[in-house]
């Protein structure tokens, strides 16, 4: 490599990380209305002191994320509760950044491939609005996906078992990937054994919890009570329901939900049982697939919903160069997604775009996956 470009190169890389960044610490003081919720917490911990704190029902969250939010009142007397707050998340996209590194690593064991995908995942737009300006806490659960992945391509499932299970214990979008599961279990590449650590390792999660008096069935609850909080077909994800409406709401999950289940069996089954070798390439695609393809065809998603598929297509561009342009549908698709929550912006003259944009992205994935699949 000559010299100049080599050095315009990591001048690049150096651009990357400063913005990303520059962009969390400009950022990171901002309050929006779900940050109400987690300051309303902290506070809580804060008089009551963690171990009590844990033992009570007021979060609206599973434990893994309150471990992590009393840990951060420990840092009140040095630093504003918003800023620890937000630094959960922000830590995650640190992590995340070294697992997208590592797992590009799997497909380039040399050069600056790898650092480039950990760099240009660090200044994905929607990966720091997430994290630093909603202080949403969606890096944390796909932290885990990502860890799921990375295993499974290193050919170890029980322990990506693990991983996966830690992903739903912290939040219940966990369940992107199951498709994915399924299908490596009909592709005999995860014993049917290694499915039972998952419901051990989800409740050894909450252990902490149970320790200190908070009663067993209300950890088992949260998802529940969650999913009753609105009563939309769609809180502005990028997804037909939306065009919905509030109105028929009922039908969107009677008819939704079971249209979802036999779709997500069909694909299962469907690549579960055709004869094409697993190699790392596509399952890295088959990864996307899964986190895209079930909010995409679940009623009651939200907008931030789609940050796996943000994250995973940044992954695959790399195993895949000719199809750089999914990131950058993701990104627009979650961008827009995000603005009316954040900017006040009505959904309807904006979403549309998005759910146009996602429904052809879905559907050229599944095709790609088909013709991918044939090749071989």
């Amino acid at each position: 490599m000559h010299k100049p470009v080599k050095t315009r190169k990591f001048i690049f890389l150096a651009l990357l990380f400063a913005i990303g960044l520059f962009l969390r610490l400009l950022f990171i003081s901002a309050k929006t209305l779900d940050m109400g919720a987690y300051l309303e917490w902290y506070s809580f911990i804060a008089r009551n002191g963690i171990a009590q704190s844990l033992g009570t029902q007021i979060f609206g969250y599973n434990p893994p994320f309150i471990y992590l939010l009393a840990v951060s009142t420990l840092t009140r007397s040095f630093l504003q509760p918003v800023i620890a707050i937000k630094l959960i998340p922000i830590i995650f996209d640190i992590i995340n950044s070294i697992l997208v590194y590592q797992i590009v690593r799997t497909q380039y064991q040399y050069g600056l491939k790898p650092i480039l995908g950990a760099l240009i995942f660090w200044a994905a737009p929607t990966v720091i609005v997430n994290s630093s300006l909603w202080g949403q806490t969606d890096s944390l659960y796909t932290c885990f996906l990502l860890f799921t992945v990375f295993l499974l391509i290193k050919e170890k499932p029980t322990f990506a078992l693990i991983a996966f299970a830690l992903s739903i214990a912290i939040k219940a979008q966990g369940v992107f990937i199951t498709p994915l599961l399924g299908i490596l279990f009909f592709k005999k590449r995860i014993p049917f054994y290694s499915f039972f650590i998952i419901p051990f390792i989800y409740t050894a999660a909450f252990i902490p919890t149970i320790l200190a008096g908070r009663p067993i069935y209300s950890l088992f609850t949260t998802y529940g009570t969650q999913s009753e909080t609105f009563s939309k077909a769609s809180m502005n994800a990028a997804n037909l329901y939306f065009l919905i409406g509030r109105r028929n709401y009922e039908t969107a999950l009677y008819v939704g939900i079971p249209l979802a289940i036999i779709i997500l069996l069909a694909w299962v089954l469907t690549y579960g049982l055709k004869k094409y070798e697993i190699n790392k390439s596509n399952l890295i695609f088959s990864a996307l697939v899964s986190v895209s393809l079930v909010p995409f065809i679940l009623p009651k998603m939200h907008d931030r919903y789609f940050y796996p598929a943000d994250v995973f297509s940044i992954a695959m561009a790399f195993f895949f160069p000719k199809f750089w342009f999914i990131p950058m549908a993701y990104q627009f698709i979650s961008l827009i997604s995000y603005m009316p929550y954040l900017f006040n912006i009505r959904g309807e003259t904006i979403i549309p775009f998005a759910i146009a944009v996602n429904t052809i992205t879905v559907l050229f994935l599944l095709w790609k996956q088909w013709v991918m699949t044939n090749d071989e």
